[in-house]
């Protein structure tokens, strides 16, 4: 679950980039690098460090890496206010889903 979940934030930075190659809207540009910014310690650092502790058996860290996510994915959509419509949506929401799945999961191997 944490390698799909993984997966999924690797994408969505992926499309993020893209994104801001091809938008010519300012205002756009920065809420997606903002978003970005979000991203990129979520993909480098935090799920691969909560893969590895889920693989140590050291759950409760693995737990707050993963929520990490969501709040980020979260963070990212707040970011899009007023008339401007966020690109991201669908995926913020996916990703905070999937990690809500994840650690669910992780809170069962807690109580193990």
């Amino acid at each position: 679950m944490a390698d799909i979940l993984s997966a999924n934030a690797a994408d969505t930075l992926s499309y993020i980039r893209a994104q801001i190659n091809q938008t010519s809207d300012p205002q756009m540009e920065r809420a997606l690098a903002y978003c970005a910014e979000l991203y990129i310690p979520v993909v480098k650092y935090n799920l691969p460090q909560a893969i590895d502790a889920l693989s140590k058996g050291q759950f409760a860290f693995a737990s707050d890496g993963i929520s990490d996510a969501a709040k980020e994915a979260d963070a990212c959509e707040k970011n899009f206010s007023g008339s401007m419509k966020s690109l991201l949506s669908d995926r913020n929401k996916r990703l905070h889903s999937l990690s809500d799945v994840a650690v669910a999961i992780v809170k069962i191997l807690l109580k193990g």
